[in-house]
C-alpha cells in the first residue's frame, strides 16, 4: 500500500497544507487538538474534498484538483471510523452490514458479518436504525462496517477512547493480527501517544495543519522538548497482573506479569488466579547495573535496555523484561553509570510504590500511562476533541 497526499485546504481560520507519503505501514497521526488529524483522514476516506492537491492511494487517483477527479466514498477502497461520520443511514445495523458483505468480494473477505456482531456486541441493536444509535454505537458499527469491507486502507479517529477498553482489548490483537498476517496499514489519528503507540510507533506529528515531525517515538522524541510539547509531564507504567498468592507474614501479595514476578501491596482479599492492574510511576523505578543484596526493595528485575529518550531536564529509559518498563532518571545519572542501548540493567521497585489502578478514583491531567504490552495511554482531560 503507498499512500501518497499533497493537499491543501482551508476553513475558517485553520490552513491545511500537509504533504506525506506513506509506504506500507501503519502510521499514527499525532497532535493537539485542532492539529488537523481528524481533517486528514476524512480528506482520505473521502468525507471531505480539498481545495486543491492530489490523494493517491496504490496508484489510483482519489482527488486530483488539476484533473477534476474526485471518487466518492462509496468508491474508495479505504474503510474509515471517523469522529464525525456523515453516514446517519436510516438503514437497520442488520441491512446496512449485510449489504456490505454482499458487495465485497468472495475472495477479499476476512470476516463474517456474524463474527463481527459478536465481537462488538451488536446483537441487541441489530435491527435498531443507524440514524437512532448512539456516539459509541456508531462508531462501533462503522469499525464493523470498515472490516467487513476488507480495504486497503483502515482509518481511526481516536476509536478506542470512543467505543470503551473493553473493546478495546478485544480489537487490538485483531488489528495487530491484520497488520502483520494480511499486511492491512492502519492510519491512526489520536491525541494520546498511548493510543496510537497500541498500534505503531511510527509517528507523524501535526501542528495547525502542518507536518512539523515523523518517524519513529525514539526519533521524534530527540526533539527538544518533544515529550513535552505533546503535553507529557509524568509517565505511569500500567501491567496487567495475575495474583499468584498472598504472604501475610511478610507484607505483600505475588504476582506476576507477562512472566515477571512481582511483590505487591497486600490485598488478601483478591483471589488468587484473578486479574487486576498496577500502575508504577516512571520516576518511582530506579535502575542498577547488578542485583543488590541486603536492601529492603523487594522487587530487582533484570530486562535489557531498549531506548534513551531525552526527555527535557529528564532521560526516560526504556527497558524490556517480559514487560516493557520506562524509567525517568537524570542525564547525570545516565551519564555515570555509563548506560546505553543493549545493555543488561536491573529496575528497581519499591512495593509501596506500585498502585492497584482500581484503588486510585483520579489521575492528573497530562499524565502519561505506559501499558506492559507496548502501548500507551494519555490523559487529556482539559481538552476537547477535535
Amino acid at each position: 500500500m503507498l499512500l501518497e497526499m499533497n493537499v491543501k485546504l482551508r476553513r475558517g481560520h485553520f490552513n491545511l497544507n500537509t504533504q506525506l507519503s506513506i509506504n506500507e505501514t501503519t502510521t499514527g497521526l499525532l497532535g493537539k487538538s485542532g492539529a488537523g488529524k481528524s481533517t486528514v483522514l476524512e480528506l482520505v476516506a473521502g468525507t471531505l474534498q480539498p481545495q486543491s492537491g492530489y490523494i493517491v492511494l496504490d496508484g489510483k487517483i482519489l482527488f486530483d484538483s488539476q484533473k477534476g477527479i474526485f471518487v466518492p466514498r462509496e468508491q474508495r477502497s479505504v474503510g474509515a471510523v471517523l469522529q464525525y461520520d456523515t453516514t446517519n443511514s436510516s438503514e437497520t445495523i442488520s441491512d446496512n452490514l449485510t449489504e456490505t458483505f454482499n458487495r465485497t468480494l468472495k475472495q477479499r473477505r476476512l470476516f463474517t458479518v456474524d463474527y463481527l456482531v459478536e465481537l462488538l456486541e451488536l446483537g441487541p441493536i441489530l435491527n435498531h436504525r443507524i440514524e437512532l444509535l448512539s456516539s459509541g454505537e456508531k462508531q462501533r458499527v462503522a469499525l464493523a462496517r470498515s472490516l467487513l469491507k476488507a480495504p486497503k486502507l483502515l482509518l481511526l479517529d481516536e476509536t478506542f477512547a470512543v467505543i470503551g477498553n473493553e473493546y478495546r482489548i478485544q480489537l487490538l490483537p485483531i488489528l495487530k493480527r491484520l497488520q502483520y498476517e494480511m499486511g492491512l496499514p492502519v492510519m491512526y489519528a489520536s491525541q494520546s501517544l498511548g493510543e496510537i503507540l497500541e498500534l505503531t510507533d511510527l509517528l507523524i506529528v501535526l501542528e495547525q495543519g502542518k507536518i512539523q515531525h515523523r518517524g519513529s517515538l525514539h526519533e521524534v522524541a530527540k526533539h527538544k522538548n518533544m515529550l513535552k510539547y505533546l503535553g507529557i509531564r509524568q509517565i505511569d507504567n500500567v501491567l496487567p497482573v495475575t495474583i499468584r498468592s498472598h504472604d501475610i507474614n511478610s507484607g505483600y501479595s505475588l504476582a506476576d506479569s507477562f512472566g515477571t514476578p512481582l511483590a505487591l501491596p497486600l490485598r488478601p482479599k483478591l483471589s488468587v488466579g484473578s486479574q487486576t492492574q498496577v500502575s508504577i510511576c516512571s520516576h518511582d523505578i530506579a535502575l542498577s547495573r547488578h542485583y543488590l543484596n541486603g536492601i529492603s526493595i523487594q522487587n530487582q528485575i533484570k530486562g535489557q535496555i531498549c531506548a534513551l529518550i531525552q526527555n527535557g531536564e529528564s532521560l526516560i529509559v526504556q527497558v524490556d523484561c517480559g514487560a516493557t518498563l520506562l524509567a525517568d532518571i537524570t542525564p547525570g545519572a545516565c551519564r555515570d553509570m555509563a548506560l546505553k542501548e543493549g545493555d543488561d540493567i536491573f529496575c528497581l521497585i519499591k512495593t509501596r510504590a506500585i498502585n492497584y489502578l482500581a484503588e486510585r478514583n483520579a489521575f492528573p491531567v497530562n499524565r502519561v500511562f505506559h501499558h506492559g504490552d507496548g502501548h500507551y495511554s494519555l490523559d487529556y482531560s482539559d481538552e476537547t476533541s477535535e
